[in-house]
């Protein structure tokens, strides 16, 4: 199970590799801010890619979590303190009071987490992962990650790391 931040979703969706969550982690969580960021949000700008979010809700992998008082005092003061936006917040505390790994993309989101002892990934390192567990072959992670800095920017330096840990797997 893994807590997903909406950018994430979205890329993966754009590239039409949102299902890897499913085949790597199981069950993916979302905060309500989330949701409606990607789901309501997409309906707004008609991405056609919504509609992928909206199967893996509707077939239940992906569900909407609903945040517990204490989630949401906790949100609430990453919001204040921080300049992440309402759905970083949320994912950040979802994974920090469930011990759960936490996809965001957002450098600063990513040094909050940190800073809290929080697991995280990027999209990237979701793609390195489903070579590590055999859902992608070599030639389909470089296309992907290829893909991916289509999407959304990312570091090149990023991409070559994935790129060599993959092929240390390989080795």
């Amino acid at each position: 199970m893994i807590v997903v931040d909406a950018s994430p979703l979205i890329a993966l969706s754009k590239m039409g590799k949102l299902k890897l969550l499913k085949e790597v982690y199981g069950e993916t969580i979302v905060g309500p801010e989330t949701k409606a960021e990607v789901i309501e949000g997409g309906r707004t700008v008609r991405a056609p890619e919504v509609r992928l979010v909206e199967r893996g809700a509707q077939e239940g992998w992906i569900s909407e979590t609903q945040l517990t008082d204490a989630e949401k005092r906790l949100a609430g003061e990453i919001l204040k303190t921080t300049g992440l936006g309402a759905g970083e917040s949320e994912s950040i505390a979802l994974g920090h009071s469930r011990n759960l790994p936490v996809v965001l993309d957002d450098k600063e989101a990513r040094a909050v987490a940190e800073a809290m002892g929080i697991e995280y990934v990027g999209t990237a390192g979701i793609l390195l992962e489903a070579f590590v567990k055999r859902t992608l072959d070599y030639e389909e992670l470089e296309k992907a990650v290829r893909e991916l800095g289509r999407v959304m920017w990312v570091s090149p330096d990023v991409i070559a790391e994935i790129l060599k840990q993959a092929r240390k797997v390989e080795k």
